[in-house]
Parts: C-alpha cells; structure tokens; sequence
C-alpha cells in the first residue's frame, strides 16, 4: 500500500514537534513502521470524530488512515473550503486537523470560520513551515511521528487527565 511505504518516510527523518504547550516531542526517527495505537489501559477514542484536511493527497491519506486505525470516524477534505462544507454538513466533528498552508483558504482562516460555525471545535495545525506556531492550538511540524498526532488527538479529545 502506498500510504504505508510513504508513512515510513513520513516518520523515519522526524525533528522536534512543538505543541501548543510549547513542549518539543523529539522524532524517533529509528522505528519508523511503529503505527501508535491506543496506550496500554487508555481510553480509546473510537467514536470520536475528525476532520483532516490537507492539500497534498499522500498526506492526507496517511493522516486519513492513521486517524481511521485509532477508531476515529474521519472527514477529510483537500483544502479549506470543502472543509468548511464538512463542518457545516457533519456538527458532529469534535477536531480539526488542518495543514496551515493551503490554496484559497489556509488553515489558520479556516479554523477562524469553523469556529465561529462551531466554537466548541478543537483545532490541530499540522505544517512545514517553521515559522507558523498558535498560542491557542497544537502545532505539529511536519514530518512528525504519528505519535505526536495521537497524542494531540488524546488531549483535545479526553478529559484531562486522561489525553496523555
């Protein structure tokens, strides 16, 4: 499958990730194919709801897929504008997973509108460019280990104290 050759590149050269806690989760970078699951004893996060947008399809589709493996039901969406239609169409989505730099509607304007739409939406940037960081929202810089998205999935998802 080639999401599953391209989450093995994704991974194996990740740097630092900085959240919006302004902690930096270092990449591992030497076990690439580890695909997170739920934690020994954790709450699972099967029925919650995602929706992930991303321009570049392979990524899209590795983020699609990891978010299905940790039961999520997932939305998906190329860009920010059909993402606001998900929003609108689907009130059940509970987190954005948004890429920041997109064309037409980026992902800090359309987590802007989405919240107006659904303010109590939790929203995960997820970017390549390192000059990007949110004081409100988790920052991911790509590439990151899949690790870090579940992590920021669990905190944004679960009650406190149970996010990770």
């Amino acid at each position: 499958m080639a999401a599953r050759r391209a989450l093995r590149l994704f991974t194996s050269n990740a740097g630092p990730v900085t959240g919006g806690d302004g902690l930096s989760h270092p990449g591992a970078g030497e076990r690439p194919d580890i695909q997170p699951a739920r934690p020994p004893g954790g709450p699972s996060l099967a029925g919650r709801r995602v929706l992930v947008v991303d321009d570049e399809p392979m990524i899209l589709e590795i983020l699609v897929e990891h978010c299905a493996s940790l039961g999520l039901t997932v939305y998906e969406a190329p860009d920010g504008e059909p993402a606001l239609r998900e929003i609108e169409r689907h009130p059940e989505i509970e987190v954005l997973v948004t890429d920041v730099r997109m064309p037409g509607l980026d992902g800090p304007a359309l987590a802007e509108r989405a919240l107006v739409l659904r303010p109590s939406l939790k929203v995960i940037f997820v970017t390549g460019y390192a000059t990007h960081y949110s004081t409100a929202w988790p920052t991911l810089r790509k590439p990151f280990e899949l690790d870090a998205l579940d992590l920021a999935l669990r905190q944004a998802l679960l009650p406190p104290g149970q996010g990770g």
